[in-house]
């Protein structure tokens, strides 16, 4: 097999339930998957499906039984080391922005990941300078995140993950809250990186535009995996699984 063939995500019978009360509600019920490196993929499913609760098992956030592997390497029961490691191949991106903009200006946001793998401070600043460049707010180093945009925060957020040069990018609802000019943009973003992506979203445009791959869940299983346009083209499909 080639190197461009390697599979970067495997998830095989992963269960998790959040404590609800004296009931474990079962948010993924025998999830399957397999990302292979390079494809960009959409997730997609009703609220309460269990995609976020997928995408936070990919770097260990959340520990449920199964299996999941990055590039191999199992996220589940690893030791502190193995977690260090796979969390610097998955770039983590939240769906509200703010959650990953806390500093004074952006700049100062996107050089903290590099800064905490221990880098130096020239091999920081080509990251940052790099990461913004791709995200196209060059010269927005200074600028504080609260006075930008909605679309300039999305793609700020951005930022700091590249920064850290990861592998794999998993994203939940990242058009979630911009208007129209700023969801073009990042469908452009989106399209341009050469990443493995797996993206949560409600938006079927966005999907059908930069995700040729489409994952469906319902009830925290995998209802549907196939081409975007095929899947997304089928109305009844959709509507049957709220969507």
């Amino acid at each position: 097999m080639t190197e461009s063939y390697r599979i970067a995500l495997r998830v095989n019978g992963l269960r998790y339930s959040y404590p609800n009360g004296l009931v474990d509600h079962a948010a993924l019920d025998g999830v399957d998957l397999t990302v292979m490196e390079g494809e960009k993929v959409a997730l997609l499913g009703p609220n309460g499906a269990g995609k976020t609760t997928l995408l936070l098992h990919v770097n260990g956030l959340l520990q449920g039984s199964g299996e999941v592997a990055v590039f191999g390497r199992r996220v589940i029961d690893a030791n502190k080391a193995d977690l260090a490691r796979i969390r610097a191949r998955v770039g983590l991106i939240f769906q509200d922005a703010d959650d990953q903009l806390f500093s004074n200006s952006v700049a100062e946001d996107v050089a903290f990941g590099p800064i905490h793998m221990g880098l130096g401070p020239n091999e920081v600043g080509e990251r940052v300078e790099s990461a913004m460049s791709d995200v196209g707010l060059s010269g927005f180093g200074d600028r504080a995140p609260y006075h930008l945009s909605g679309g300039e925060k999305r793609r700020s957020a951005i930022a700091t993950v590249l920064s850290m040069r990861p592998e794999i990018i998993v994203a939940d609802e990242p058009s979630s809250g911009l208007d129209p000019r700023a969801r073009r943009e990042l469908i452009r973003l989106i399209d341009s990186l050469p990443q493995t992506m797996l993206v949560v979203t409600h938006d079927v445009d966005l999907a059908r535009a930069a995700l040729p791959r489409c994952v469906v869940m319902n009830n925290g299983r995998v209802v549907a995996d196939g081409p975007t346009a095929e899947l997304t083209g089928n109305q009844e499909f959709l509507e049957s699984c709220g969507l």
